[in-house]
């Protein structure tokens, strides 16, 4: 099974510091999903932001991040612009806020493609308009003319599912894709990005603070608490067996919710 981006004994501090991320290690293979797990303040989300080559200019990062066996550490901005939509590709917790509010979903789709591969206006409308059909938007040719004022939260995720799709990434790293939207929602959204996966060959990181999320979709998990990773392992192995008492306790409580 072929190791697509491997995370390093990272770590993470301030300006000040203080170590907000602490000597944590984990790898994402092709065609598997990796899911960190965390509350708010676990780190979680410095990881990937890390990842991303997106982390504040004021946190200092030690360790090594590798994708595709190139370390991304040094990577100049020029560099992660290659990379970052092309071969990473991303969805943001808020669609709301990633999608231009004034630009219709469809131009937003037409524009990345654009930017990222020569190709003719008329193809890359086609491509979209595919790509917004494979994720469940339908008739795609109508919701290409639609803001995203005109759609529903989940319908949105889904816009940013397809964007993030787009250009055929080997990683996609999905930031809480569906703590804003409700309960069914969730489960559509989540059963989209496990079929997704498993279709592509694609390896997928989703970063959530829920381990009933991580039950429905992923092969590996990782517990995060206060900058480190407590436990990680295969997915039911953690869940069934875990080893350290605050993922049994975030298990038996979240349980209770199970998707089925």
């Amino acid at each position: 099974m072929a190791v697509i981006a491997e995370v390093k004994k990272l770590s993470i501090t301030s300006q000040d510091l203080q170590t907000l991320v602490s000597d944590i290690s984990f790898s994402l293979h092709t065609g598997k999903t990796f899911c960190l797990i965390g509350e708010s303040g676990s780190g979680k989300t410095l990881t990937l932001k890390a990842m991303l080559g997106m982390l504040p200019n004021q946190l200092h990062l030690t360790g090594e991040l590798l994708f595709n066996g190139t370390n991304t550490v040094p990577f100049t901005r020029r560099e992660w612009q290659r990379i970052r939509g092309k071969q990473i590709g991303i969805i943001f917790q808020h669609p709301e806020q990633a999608l231009h509010p004034a630009i219709p979903i469809g131009r937003q789709l037409v524009d990345l493609l654009r930017s990222h591969i020569s190709i003719t206006k008329l193809e890359a409308e086609r491509q979209a308009c595919r790509m917004l059909d494979k994720v469940g938007l339908k008739p795609a040719d109508i919701l290409m003319k639609r803001y995203p004022h005109q759609l529903s939260g989940g319908m949105n995720q889904r816009v940013m599912i397809a964007m993030a799709l787009l250009l055929g990434p080997e990683l996609l790293i999905a930031d809480e894709p569906t703590s804003a939207l409700d309960v069914t929602t969730q489960a559509d959204i989540l059963t989209l990005l496990r079929g997704l996966t498993a279709e592509s060959e694609m390896s997928l990181l989703l970063v959530t603070h829920d381990l009933l999320i991580a039950n429905y979709i992923a092969d590996t998990i990782a517990v995060m608490v206060q900058g480190t990773i407590i436990e990680q392992g295969n997915a039911q192995d953690v869940i069934k067996h875990p080893r350290q008492e605050y993922t049994r306790i975030l298990w038996e409580y979240r349980s209770k919710f199970m998707i089925t």
